[in-house]
């Protein structure tokens, strides 16, 4: 299969090459339209002593006519343009047309030959000459062409003193063999010269283009790589605050009961708060390494069957004291009848809470976060959270899923987060084979929905929910 398709593309290859040579040779050939017949009228003058009006007129018409489609397809294949590799058939068209040209041209030496007039032959065999050497130099670009003319014009050359016979034209005969010979030899090398100089150009423009797909893609990779730089800048100067703080009042209370300033009703407190603080500081560390894995390609999956109806039911209760503290309805719609999906069920879980925490923490007391679950036409499990928040701008949404990535929002809050989350819910799905979708409008909400692959699905539905 391989030797077919290395095959192929050397024909194509080639093709291409005969073509471009091809069109070289037909831009010479593109004013014989109007050219040849002018040259016929001189001919015609030259040779009124020998031949009849009728015939003259007949043989300027026949050139004419002959002519006609070589001007045709040579302005036709002028309009190709040259980015695009024409039809084979153009080879055909041309040298077929050419053909008839030629023929055309050289059957002056036919109609106007007169036997034993030394001037006459002097004249046609100049005239032929003249032509075939025209013929190396205007279509030695394109090999058929080349052909073309001289076994035409060559065996009128070669044959018109045969027919007259004596020594002199038999050696006038060998004569114009040789001549042919070396003119042929010229052509070939103006035909390797063309060759060359068409490969030296495609060579330039594949290299051109080589070098311009090679910066598209640098820019793209520095473009990426300050993007990743500024996200990273941005996530340790805020990664700072989100460490010192739980670390701050971990030191700070410890150091206090430690010292016996407070009295033991304080303890308790206290404890609780540094409690607390420890176990942000352990989620914080635990988002992070789990980041980590998830970009070196570490993470394994610990696949079980998964209800998730009983998932949500867990998981919308841990968020309950948050969203009821910032006034904001917190809500389930779970479709009846849900399947079991087969996956990890802390990665799922872990999935929730990060879309929960943020549709919480970006949410406005008065507003709403739902999460909701059910299967699509296709079958496939979809669940996810909906909010009314203050949603994420157009421009910030391509970078909300890059690690450390952080959207602008139209409001300030206490808790803006480290940027990890959509990452590791991005990076957690994408590990089941599924996909993430974020649909957002500033002051509209956001919706982020989870698709999990059919293949999950434990077992067939019992019911098909309605998205």
């Amino acid at each position: 299969m391989t030797d077919e398709s290395s095959s192929a593309g050397l024909r194509a290859s080639q093709d291409k090459l005969a073509l471009d040579q091809l069109r070289l040779a037909l831009k010479n050939l593109a004013p014989n339209w109007w050219l040849m017949p002018l040259f016929g009228v001189i001919i015609c003058v030259m040779f009124a002593k020998w031949a009849s009006v009728p015939v003259l007129a007949g043989w300027w018409c026949a050139l004419t006519i002959g002519g006609a489609p070589l001007g045709y397809v040579a302005a036709s294949f002028a309009r190709v343009p040259p980015d695009i590799t024409p039809e084979r058939r153009w080879l055909t068209m041309a040298t077929g047309a050419y053909f008839l040209f030629t023929i055309a041209w050289s059957s002056q030496a036919l109609v106007f030959w007169n036997h034993g007039d030394p001037l006459n032959h002097m004249l046609i065999m100049l005239l032929v000459g003249c032509t075939l050497s025209g013929n190396s130099a205007l279509v030695g670009a394109s090999r058929p062409l080349t052909i073309t003319g001289y076994v035409v014009y060559g065996s009128m050359l070669v044959g018109l003193p045969l027919q007259e016979g004596g020594l002199e034209y038999y050696g006038l005969s060998l004569l114009a063999l040789l001549y042919v010979g070396y003119l042929a030899w010229m052509s070939r090398q103006i035909y390797t010269t063309a060759r060359d100089m068409l490969l030296l150009r495609d060579d330039k423009n594949d290299l051109i283009d080589a070098l311009a797909g090679s910066k598209v893609e640098s820019d793209r990779a520095r473009e990426h790589a300050e993007a990743a730089s500024r996200a990273k800048s941005e996530f340790l100067a805020n990664m700072s605050h989100e460490l010192r703080t739980p670390l701050n009042a971990i030191l700070g209370f410890s150091e206090t009961i430690y010292s016996g300033v407070i009295g033991p009703d304080k303890h308790g407190e206290y404890a609780r708060i540094i409690h607390q603080s420890g176990h942000m500081l352990l989620t914080l560390i635990n988002d992070i390494l789990d980041l980590a894995r998830i970009e070196a390609g570490g993470l394994k999956l610990r696949e079980t069957d998964v209800d998730l109806a009983s998932l949500i039911a867990d998981s919308v209760p841990l968020m309950e004291v948050r969203a009821r503290d910032g006034q904001i309805d917190l809500h389930t719609e779970v479709a009846r009848g849900l399947p079991p999906v087969r996956a990890d069920e802390r990665a799922l879980k872990q999935v929730l809470l990060n879309l929960l925490s943020n549709a919480v923490k970006f949410t406005q007391p008065g507003g709403s976060v739902i999460c909701f679950a059910w299967l699509s036409v296709e079958g496939t499990p979809v669940f996810g959270v909906r909010d009314t928040g203050v949603g994420i701008a157009l421009d910030d949404q391509q970078h909300v899923f890059q690690n450390f990535g952080q959207g602008r929002h139209d409001v300030v809050t206490l808790d803006k987060g480290t940027g990890l989350g959509l990452p590791i819910v991005k990076g957690l799905i994408e590990a089941h084979g599924g996909t993430v979708v974020l649909q957002s409008e500033a002051g509209e909400g956001t919706v982020v929905t989870v698709t999990l692959p059919v293949e999950r699905v434990v077992r067939a539905p019992e019911l098909k929910a309605a998205s």
